[in-house]
């Protein structure tokens, strides 16, 4: 086999190469991504968890499968503002426990999966 040819042609269209080698780690890093995180919230321990304070809305929103403008309203969270606040920091912002929280969530999952088919 000559390699002359593949090598002249790598020399060649480096950028080129090197964009796919890059968007090809990105796409194999949202693909692992999606998979992990399926897996482990497809885990029942994982799911309808009581809240901790580490958790984010969006950890919410996995582990209870429901829509981000209902936990949202739920977390009185703007419609658009930071995404990554803690629920610890939440639950103080709102005067109340965590455990209150998550009787909040879960009351709020009871109501949607009932009017949900």
């Amino acid at each position: 086999m000559h390699i002359g040819p593949l090598v002249k042609f790598a020399r060649a269209n480096w950028p080129a190469l090197l964009l796919l080698g890059v968007s090809s780690l990105a796409l194999l890093w949202f693909a692992l991504s999606f998979v992990l995180h399926l897996i482990y919230f497809n885990d029942p321990k994982h799911q309808d968890e009581a809240l901790k304070p580490w958790m984010t809305p969006r950890y919410v929103v996995m582990s209870y499968d429901l829509p981000k403008d209902v936990v949202a309203e739920v977390l009185n969270l703007p419609e658009s503002g930071p995404g990554r606040k803690k629920l610890g920091v939440i639950a103080d912002d709102m005067g109340v426990t965590l455990e209150e929280l998550t009787r909040r969530v879960r009351e709020a999952a009871f109501v949607f999966r009932a009017e949900t088919p």
